[in-house]
């Protein structure tokens, strides 16, 4: 077969071929999502926001830290009386005796309290930092999903900040925003979400 008879074959079998093959023409389809604040507007993370300033609430209504500051008042008290010398040596020892009685109180409550308070502070910050890692996941399986079926490549994040506070993503040309989808999706099974009043009329 001659060169040129080669050739043209050739053509015609790559050109048969064109619509089997990728475009490398077609670019990637890009996404943002502004992490941030589609974690502070799912309705979960305000939930867990409100139980933990609960707990904490609850934690600084613990009577101990009043009683441990009277006793502290007595204690001084005491200790001036015990070495008073207005009064007596038996007068000093019985105050000196009550002192001691008292200072043992107050370091048991003491030691209780700082005891008490610590492992429930620890036990509420360990459940929290669990917490936000569940709701984080949310939320990335969520963009995952709207990703997916929006057809987009990939997606960025843009409201993580750098050493020097600047945005990680400064610019990115013909992204779609995620954002505001995510947030209506993590929201969409909210106990107690009132039903537009369009949709209840169609019900109706």
């Amino acid at each position: 077969m001659p060169p040129a008879s080669r050739l043209r074959l050739l053509l015609a079998l790559l050109l048969g071929l064109l619509p089997f093959l990728p475009s490398q023409a077609s670019k990637p389809r890009l996404g943002t999502i502004n992490m941030a604040r589609a974690f502070e507007a799912y309705h979960l993370t305000i939930a867990e926001k409100n139980r933990v300033r609960e707990a904490r609430e609850k934690l600084q209504q613990d009577p101990r830290p009043e009683t441990i500051k009277l006793l502290e008042v007595e204690l001084k008290d005491l200790r001036d009386q015990a070495q008073n010398p207005a009064l007596n040596e038996e007068q000093r020892r019985q105050h000196y005796q009550h002192y001691m009685v008292k200072h043992h109180e107050h370091a048991s409550l003491k030691r209780a309290h700082e005891n008490d308070h610590s492992e429930k502070l620890e036990h509420l910050n360990r459940g929290m930092v669990q917490k936000t890692r569940e709701l984080l996941q949310d939320v990335q399986n969520i963009v995952r999903k709207i990703a997916e079926e929006e057809g987009i490549d990939h997606v960025f994040e843009v409201s993580g900040k750098s050493s020097s506070q600047l945005p990680s993503l400064i610019y990115i040309r013909n992204a779609t925003d995620l954002t505001d989808r995510v947030i209506e999706e993590l929201n969409r099974n909210q106990p107690g979400k009132e039903i537009p009043s369009s949709a209840s009329g169609e019900a109706g």
